[in-house]
């Protein structure tokens, strides 16, 4: 370590940023990775996952398989020659190559707030009319067998989004001939979120948005909801008795969809769960894939005594995770409205830059507010925040730093045509006003524990959500996954994730355990962002802005000194790396989870892990 250090201070040079120019040589050829490494990646590609691409590596028989059979060999051939070659003393850099290289560590730990009694609610809204064709066994249909809802099922899952779609592959892959109830609360099958915040933003045609379709990265034309040779019979009632039935296909059996129902009750001793219509089922086993709900702001409500206004301040201040509400957010972007993001994270970062490219058509505006002193701080260190928001800003995202919503009013303006037309006004922390036709609330989710709670499971007071060992059980035949699961990370302690790579993985592993397996969840899950056409990146393991950070970046143009193009930040725990961000650098995340994985790399070995992944080289994409 000392080498390094020294070597840093030796060939710095002094900037406007409070950094270390760190001088290096490129990578060496026998250190680079072997060419049928780079054109595997297997779960590196998760965001093709996330939107089917059709020649995801995830449709392999092995994408779940956390052996690694491939990375381990990998990993003995490259990284055990590597190990040592990082632990050479440096050598002196040439003049026409080099790194810049930054310290950063947050003092200031943010706060942990309790998770939330919620249960999901039901939804309500109507089914969109253009549905794939996965509800497979029609109850309409005259060769069909039509069976009341059962009293007991083997595999029941309490949840129908990703999490749960991917234990049920889990489970028709041990187990194909049992039964699998699926219990949902929205009004659809299961289907993809991250979509909803990217790809369906670019997607042109209205028609393709209207079917919740969307174009890939690839240009591929995807369907959001998930359809690879999966079919399901769905319960409804039955005309003539009210009864819950569903039909039973002659053929194959289906796994059983109940939609618009709620859990109401889950008795562990009993093995058995309660709806909410009171009909009672057991179960052999049971997943918790119950998500989250958005937090909602603790707003000062406006001071007029007009229930229409206040009614117009309900309706207008929401939240966004479903695909309802990105259809009311896309009926908003047809017409100039004035559109407030509230929150600084992923999902507000991702809605302020893709409606600041959809809105400027039309003449629309928005505005994220910010807390912080930049978007994506809890994430990435300050001088990145910062050089992150001004990107969204040059993208016409209005962004105000530093500031919180204290108060929302309506009242009636009129507009440029002279009509009368109700508009918001947000009184900020800073004692400025500003209107607004619309306000999406992005602050996070609050797991949905209540259920959990109530049963007596335990809940992690730290995390939030319903605390599970590493084999992702709470108690006997009750495990739990996704948005909602408190899990023990062998590497890395205890965690709660939110990230869509961990909910379709963990779903997975928790159905396999539930056929028998019993095997812990030792994968470290991705995940990525993408803010316009300067900023995309895929992250691993611990990435938190609290930890020390070191941040190594190509060599930018004479024009532009202080842009980020490519570059690797790494994330340090006593002196170990636990977490990278691959910044700009398509096709080097499943070797940043190698690096976490492997638990050995220090601060020390970061010299010659840049060279390693060659941030100066792109690989080749999959075509």
């Amino acid at each position: 370590m000392r080498s390094l250090i020294t070597a840093s201070v030796r060939w710095a040079r002094p900037l406007r940023l409070p950094r270390i120019d760190l001088l290096t040589n490129r990578a060496r050829a026998d250190c680079a990775l072997p060419q049928s490494m780079q054109r595997f990646q297997p779960t590196g590609l998760a965001r093709s996952y996330a939107t089917h691409s059709p020649k995801s590596p995830s449709r392999r028989a092995d994408h779940y398989d956390q052996s690694g059979e491939l990375w381990g060999f990998t990993s003995f051939v490259v990284f055990g020659a590597v190990f040592l070659y990082l632990s050479s003393k440096p050598t002196q850099p040439s003049g026409s190559e080099y790194y810049r290289q930054y310290h950063y560590t947050d003092p200031n730990k943010p706060k942990t707030r309790d998770a939330a009694a919620l249960s999901a609610p039901v939804d309500s809204t109507p089914s969109p009319t253009d549905l794939p064709d996965i509800l497979g066994a029609d109850l309409n249909s005259t060769d069909t067998e039509r069976v009341p809802l059962r009293s007991y099922y083997p595999y029941v899952l309490v949840g129908g989004g990703t999490t749960a779609y991917h234990a049920l592959k889990a489970i028709r892959e041990s187990d194909p001939e049992a039964d699998v109830l699926i219990i949902g609360a929205e009004a659809m099958p299961p289907y993809s979120r991250p979509p909803l915040s990217k790809e369906m933003w670019r997607t042109k045609s209205a028609g393709s948005r209207n079917a919740l379709k969307f174009t890939d990265w690839q240009g591929h034309d995807q369907s959001l909801f998930y359809n690879e040779g999966m079919s399901y019979t769905v319960v409804k009632p039955d005309p003539a008795t009210d009864r819950l039935v569903y039909s039973v296909h002659p053929e194959r059996k289906l796994p059983i969809l109940l939609l618009r129902q709620q859990v109401t009750d889950l008795n562990v001793d009993k093995q058995q769960i309660t709806l909410a219509n009171g009909h009672a089922i057991q179960y052999g086993k049971v997943l918790l894939a119950t998500g989250g709900t958005p937090r909602a702001l603790a707003l000062d409500q406006t001071d007029d005594d007009d229930e229409a206004l206040a009614a117009v301040v309900r309706a207008r201040t929401t939240t966004f995770r479903g695909y309802q509400d990105f259809t009311r957010l896309d009926e908003l972007t047809q017409e100039p409205h004035e559109i407030v993001i509230v929150g600084g994270g992923f999902l507000g970062s991702e809605l302020a830059a893709a409606l600041a490219v959809r809105t400027k058509a039309v003449g629309g505006r928005v505005t994220q507010i910010v807390p912080e002193e930049g978007v994506l701080s809890a994430v990435l260190p300050q001088y990145l925040s910062h050089w992150t928001t001004e990107r969204l800003e040059a993208q016409g995202v209005k962004v105000l730093r530093q500031t919180e919503v204290k108060q929302v009013s309506a009242t009636q303006l009129q507009d440029h045509r002279g009509k009368d037309r109700a508009k918001l006004v947000l009184n900020l922390s800073n004692g400025s006003q500003i209107s607004a036709d619309h306000i999406v609330q992005a602050v996070g989710i609050e797991p949905n524990v209540v259920l959990a709670k109530d049963a007596g499971l335990e809940i992690d007071p730290h995390h939030g959500g319903i605390a599970v060992n590493a084999e992702l059980q709470a108690r006997t035949n009750v495990y739990a996954a996704g948005d909602v699961a408190s899990y023990h990370d062998v590497l890395l302690g205890r965690r709660r994730l939110e990230h869509y790579d961990h909910a379709a993985q963990s779903g997975y592993h928790a159905g396999k355990n539930m056929c028998g397996s019993r095997s812990p969840y030792l994968y470290q899950p991705m995940f990525w962002s993408d803010l316009g056409p300067d900023v995309s990146f895929e992250a691993v393991g611990l990435v938190d802005s609290k930890l020390a950070t070191v941040s190594v970046w190509a060599k930018p143009s004479a024009d532009a000194p202080e842009e980020y193009g490519r570059g690797l930040l790494f994330y340090l725990k006593d002196s170990r790396i636990v977490g990278m961000i691959a910044w700009n650098l398509p096709g080097k995340i499943d070797m940043a989870r190698q690096v976490v994985l492997r638990h050995e790399f220090r601060y020390k070995h970061i010299q010659g892990l840049t060279r390693v992944f060659n941030i100066h080289q792109l690989e080749p994409t999959m075509t």
